[in-house]
């Protein structure tokens, strides 16, 4: 997926800087009508964005346009870079294939030790180590991880679908323990790790952190993803109520663990002192409520919309009605990062109250197609 969207947007970003009337550029490039290969090599070089930009630096500049052998030259460079990119894009898709295949060959033969995501650890070393025997440090370039992307385009759909999808009924019912664990145990589990890395660290058994970063590492290996344990749970067909137990911690787990963390990080700017730890546990308050309330707004809000719509009687514009279900989780995540809140906790509740009401509002047909997009997006 993360190469899919990588290559849309440098095809989008590539589009930007072509210009629209070739014309506007030929006082930059020298005659664009030639004869033979020189004069397809121009009209490439005309196309390529990076010659473009050079160009126009060096005419606002008042600098000298580039020579034909400089232009040839970045030509070159920009088609091989071009190449490898494409071929690193064949690498990522073939990867995450051979991902989602020996996960699935796994579960198949209840093989539980490696999970799916093990798999696509192991995929993504084998990936980076051929780059970089290889000594393609492009492709390594283009495959590396990118932390803004994941917590933009991934995160809040995998959040969402496990708010969307989850038994409500059930998670509700056992609400008091789910949230204890989530919130107790995430804070326990904090502190605990954040203690053996420190001591570990002053005893010389790992790298020395200090108390902060020790425990800012105890947060974030906090949020658990218990992918194989609710795998076993399916198979061996477990009571309702503690699969639902576990599988609400998890998700609950996930949001109060990347809150926790960004609390923590905040002690980088103030010392830490008791006025900076009660107004730390305020603002995880503050955040955690302000960020539930959005996601309830707008869940509700896309429930009344979906019914005074009648979407449900139109079974013949199902898709219409599955697309119109996504613009109210998302524009709720950006709207909580914006007001520097947790778009996590916020999707999640807004996928929650728009499993309860808002599905109702769905048709048949849509039901269908929203439990399965929601899935399939998160692979």
């Amino acid at each position: 997926m993360r190469s899919m969207w990588s290559l849309a947007a440098i095809l989008g970003v590539a589009a930007a800087f072509v210009p629209a009337d070739l014309a506007d550029v030929k006082h930059l490039q020298g005659p664009v009508l030639t004869d033979g290969a020189a004069g397809l090599a121009k009209v490439h070089s005309i196309h390529s964005p990076h010659l473009i930009r050079r160009q126009l630096a060096a005419a606002g500049s008042g600098e000298e346009t580039m020579t034909e052998e400089e232009k040839e030259k970045e030509l070159e460079e920009e088609e091989e870079k071009e190449i490898m990119t494409k071929w690193s894009y064949v690498v990522g898709i073939t990867a995450l294939f051979a991902t989602l295949s020996i996960g699935f060959i796994l579960e198949s033969n209840h093989i539980y030790w490696l999970p799916e995501a093990g798999v696509g650890v192991l995929m993504g070393l084998f990936c980076a180590l051929g780059a970089k025997l290889a000594g393609n440090e492009h492709m390594l370039s283009s495959e590396r991880f990118d932390f803004e992307f994941f917590m933009t385009w991934l995160l809040p759909p995998i959040i969402f679908e496990a708010g969307f999808n989850m038994n409500v009924a059930a998670f509700f019912d056992n609400a008091g323990p789910t949230v204890f664990f989530a919130f107790v145990g995430t804070f326990a589990s904090t502190f605990i790790v954040g203690g053996l890395v420190f001591y570990a660290g002053q005893l010389g058994l790992c790298y020395a952190l200090d108390g902060l970063a020790a425990l800012t590492f105890g947060s974030l290996i906090s949020a658990t993803d218990p992918v194989t344990v609710l795998a076993v749970f399916q198979a061996l067909g477990v009571k309702i109520d503690l699969f639902s137990m576990v599988f609400g911690e998890s998700v609950l787990n996930d949001a109060v663990a990347i809150v926790l963390s960004n609390t923590l990080v905040s002690f980088l700017y103030v010392p830490v002192s008791q006025e900076a730890i009660i107004g730390a546990v305020l603002s995880f308050l503050q955040i955690f409520i302000g960020s539930m309330v959005i996601g309830i707004v707008a869940g509700m809000l896309s429930a009344l919309v979906f019914k005074h719509m009648g979407l449900k009687h139109h079974e013949e514009i199902v898709f219409l009605e599955a697309a119109l279900s996504f613009p109210f989780p998302w524009a709720a995540y950006f709207i909580a990062e914006a007001l520097k809140l947790s778009g996590i906790v916020t999707i999640l509740f807004c996928g929650i109250v728009m499993a309860t009401y808002t599905r109702n509002n769905f048709s048949t047909k849509s039901v269908t197609l929203t439990a399965g997009a929601d899935q399939i997006i998160p692979l």
